[in-house]
Formats: structure tokens, C-alpha cells, sequence
């Protein structure tokens, strides 16, 4: 199966796969994929393939590999569809195939960068704001790149990705008491580092 992935750093451009319809879950849409209809899956792709490429962005993947793992991760959800035991939670299952495939490919990389603009978007019009929060981009990105990969996973995952702390346990088979401690551990961190850019910064270290 052939998949189309129009994506830009900031947005999926959708693709005009077919007449637009009423949106239809995740789980019906899994079953007609499943009873031969392949443009359902097309619409699985054009609903989910946005957040899978910020996914696979934040996890330190420049933007042309990021949109190829996407696009790897989709084509082997679309073989292995039958494999997916809540069709309603589609977009989580696949999430995992993309998780699973960036760290195939990040244990063979040499470098890895961090996105920001999740957290911390430009301010065109306004030099001194731009300037301020462009430091704070460039110590943010320092700071994310001293932390142990598992403490940096964990807070991208938490604040980046905004998944509970259910849906990362299960994402990294990993305790949601040892998920919490990462999140807390990374935040302490990162407050010590910018605080030296902005001694003024408050940031909630407590999981929630």
C-alpha cells in the first residue's frame, strides 16, 4: 500500500484522499480497513500522521527522518492491522510502532537534537520578547540534551506529548510511580539549568 505523508514542521498538510464525510471513529474505521476497504485507512493516515511526525520530532529526529519513520510506522500498521486489539485506540497503537522504530533508529545515530517549538513559540512582531524566549529556546535545548535519556523521554512524553502517566507506563512498560519520578527528576533539572537564564522562572516540579 502506497501512503502519502504531507507534513511540515508544524502541521500535517491534509491530503485529498476523497470526498470528505462525517468523521467516524478510530475503531469502525480499523474494522472496514480490516473488510477491504483501504481508503478507510487513508482517512486513519490524514487524522493521525501530524501527531506521529511532532512524536517522532520530539523524540530528536530531524524533519526529513521523522517523515520517513511516520510514514515505515504507518505502512507497518496497515500489515499488521489485524494485530490491533482496541481498534478504538488506534492512534495510541501506532504510536507505540513509531516509538519503537525511533529508538531502532537513534541507537544507531550520532546526534540528537530537540524541537522546542512545542514549548516555546516564536513572537514575530515583538524583537525583545523574540530575543528573551530565543535564549531561553537555546538553554532549554542544552538543558534537554544533559538530561539521562530516560528523564528526557519521560518530561518530552509528559509536557510535549501530554500523555497521562497511564498511557506512558504502558507506552515504555515501565511503572507510572518510575514514570512520575523521571517527570519530577527532569523538571528539578531543568530548573536548575534555567535558572541561570531567568532567575525569576517558577516551574511545578511535583507530578500530577
Amino acid at each position: 500500500m502506497k501512503i502519502e505523508i504531507a507534513i511540515t514542521e508544524d502541521k500535517a498538510v491534509v491530503v485529498p484522499f476523497g470526498p470528505a464525510g462525517i468523521e467516524t471513529s478510530d475503531g469502525v474505521l480499523v474494522a472496514q480497513v480490516l473488510n477491504g476497504e483501504r481508503d478507510a485507512f487513508e482517512m486513519l493516515v490524514r487524522r493521525h500522521q501530524a501527531f506521529l511526525f511532532r512524536r517522532a520530532r520530539w523524540m530528536g529526529l530531524d524533519a526529513d527522518t521523522a517523515a520517513d519513520i511516520v510514514q515505515d510506522a504507518l505502512i507497518k500498521a496497515y500489515q499488521n492491522l489485524s494485530t490491533c486489539r482496541e481498534p478504538d485506540r488506534f492512534g495510541f497503537w501506532v504510536g507505540k510502532i513509531l516509538r519503537n522504530q525511533c529508538l531502532d533508529f537513534l541507537k544507531s545515530a550520532a546526534r540528537r537534537s530537540v524541537p522546542l517549538s512545542p514549548f516555546l513559540a516564536a513572537n514575530h512582531g515583538n524583537p525583545e520578547l523574540e530575543e528573551q524566549r530565543s535564549t531561553l529556546r537555546n538553554r532549554l535545548t542544552s538543558a534537554l540534551a544533559l538530561l539521562p535519556k530516560e528523564q528526557r523521554e519521560a518530561f518530552l512524553m509528559k509536557h510535549g506529548e501530554g500523555l497521562s502517566y497511564d498511557e506512558m507506563a504502558e507506552l515504555t512498560n515501565v511503572s507510572v510511580s518510575a514514570m512520575k519520578m523521571r517527570v519530577h527528576r527532569a523538571t528539578e533539572l531543568l530548573r536548575e539549568q534555567l535558572r541561570t537564564v531567568h532567575p525569576d522562572l517558577r516551574c511545578d516540579a511535583r507530578p500530577r
